[in-house]
């Protein structure tokens, strides 16, 4: 009777045990040859969008600058200064979070500081060691002490405007 009962069923097609566990290692080795590439890609873009925005930044100053003969008042963080923002062509990028992690924040100069463009990290949203250097590195010598992009503090870099 079993065999007749066999030769009625249709035949079954699955997958064995060591079929199923080879695919699962090869997913495996290549989720851990893309992955890093991947959050890499992911840090540099972030470094380079803060780049473009510091460098917009700048650029709408320098104009407001240009026009009015000094630099805007101080502002809070995540505060554009009044009269710049027709400057911008489009978003004003101090008023959005930074890529890189943080916040804008414009520092008009102040005994004999220059003007600046701070970023500080704030509760849950902080950048990283790394993307400071990183960024430094973009701008001018990778030195966090020295050139526009300065780290003085683990929770501030700052970008002198209108620096070499």
């Amino acid at each position: 009777m079993n065999s007749h009962r066999s030769r009625l069923s249709p035949p079954t097609s699955a997958f064995t045990l060591v079929e199923i566990l080879v695919v699962v290692i090869v997913i495996g080795i290549l989720a851990a040859v893309v992955m890093p590439r991947f959050v890499r890609a992911q840090g540099e873009s972030a470094v380079a969008a803060t780049a473009e925005d510091l460098k917009s930044i700048e650029t709408a100053l320098g104009m407001y600058k240009a026009k009015n003969g000094s630099w805007p008042a101080e502002v809070a963080q995540t505060v554009t200064p009044a009269g710049v923002e027709t400057y911008f062509k489009g978003p004003v990028p101090l008023a959005k979070p930074c890529p890189i992690g943080g916040v804008y924040d414009y520092d008009a100069p102040s005994g004999g500081s220059p003007a600046m463009i701070s970023i500080r990290s704030v509760v849950g949203n902080a950048f990283t060691a790394q993307s400071a250097a990183d960024l430094d590195t973009h701008f001018d010598d990778g030195v966090a002490t020295t050139g526009a992009v300065r780290v003085p503090s683990a929770t501030q870099i700052t970008f002198t405007l209108g620096a070499e």
